[in-house]
């Protein structure tokens, strides 16, 4: 059996920046890859994440696509750069809408190489901080950093939707950003999230804000430099996360959202030399969460096929 696969990099212009990603297209026809297999090819390519689009039998009258997103290690709901890398490599298609595990998400174009998502939500404030962590020797397991480790400690647990959860650690300052180290700890959420939410991914996003400033049409923009940190991981630009603390600020944070409408456009991977640019969009309804969009960029760098 032969995949084909191009590989981009998200979240940037620049080939060789931002965040890579790999995607495999599985044919509507003949044999079909195994859970096994997708796990085997995405630790292969050794990639943050890599995606399988299912293609369909009639794409010129089928404008979605079902797509299954791993990391190296496990399959995931819902991660940012594999659905935006996704979107962007079926432009050309005509696709309006990617249905992950999360449930679908419609794709809007907003230019020949860039989209914008809606992104699914079911946000979720935890009662644990990292302080509560079973067994969690903060020394040993957190930043070496004393004000960032005391930082980590206090931090709020927040989920985007069910199997995607961050830690939000504000900085004061990009020097203390810089300080940031990558950790062998590997948080789980078993025994840790509150019940019911107690599966999938959990990622410390680290962050400092830059600047604020307004679009054309009035809306609020509030600029941050961060870093996302996982079990031995670094990743250079984690839309996820982004769309997390967007979230989070706007309903819990020290400035909630008092607008309509807020923009935050976040910086990443500058200190791993792979600068990326990611826009999150969070409107209100009622002074609740109403819409979370996750806009970027991507460049195509290799393609080929897989032999399984």
């Amino acid at each position: 059996m032969e995949l084909p696969y191009v590989t981009l990099d998200v979240f940037t212009r620049s080939r060789f920046a931002g965040n890579p990603l790999a995607v495999v297209t599985i044919p509507p026809w003949g044999p079909q890859p195994t859970q096994a297999q997708k796990q085997t090819i995405a630790r292969e390519f050794n990639f943050s994440e890599t995606i399988f689009i299912h293609d369909v039998a009639d794409p010129a009258t089928n404008s979605s696509r079902t797509i299954d997103i791993f990391l190296t290690t496990a399959e995931i709901p819902f991660a940012g750069h594999p659905t935006i890398g996704g979107a962007i490599t079926l432009l050309s298609q005509g696709v309006t809408q990617i249905v992950t595990k999360a449930g679908p998400i419609p794709v809007t174009p907003t230019g020949p190489d860039s989209v914008s998502i809606a992104v699914p939500h079911n946000v979720h404030l935890h009662a644990a901080s990292l302080a509560s962590y079973p067994g969690l020797e903060p020394a040993v397991h957190l930043q070496r950093n004393e004000t960032i480790r005391q930082l980590e400690l206090a931090a709020p647990v927040f989920s985007l939707v069910k199997g995607m959860t961050f830690v939000p650690i504000e900085l004061s300052s990009l020097e203390l950003l810089a300080a940031v180290n990558v950790s062998s700890m590997e948080f789980k959420a078993a025994d840790f999230l509150d019940a019911d939410w107690q599966q999938g991914f959990v990622g410390r996003f680290y962050h400092v804000r830059t600047g604020t400033s307004t679009t054309d049409d009035g809306v609020p923009v509030i600029q941050l430099r961060t870093r996302m940190m996982a079990h031995d991981l670094e990743d250079p630009a984690t839309g996820s996360a982004s769309c997390c603390l967007a979230a989070y600020m706007s309903i819990h944070g020290g400035d909630k959202q008092t607008t309509q409408a807020r923009r935050y456009e976040f910086t990443q991977g500058v200190e791993m030399g792979r600068e990326s640019f990611i826009v999150v969009d969070v409107t209100l309804k009622d002074g609740a969460l109403d819409t979370v969009t996750l806009a970027g960029s991507a460049v195509q760098v290799m393609r080929g096929h897989v032999t399984i």
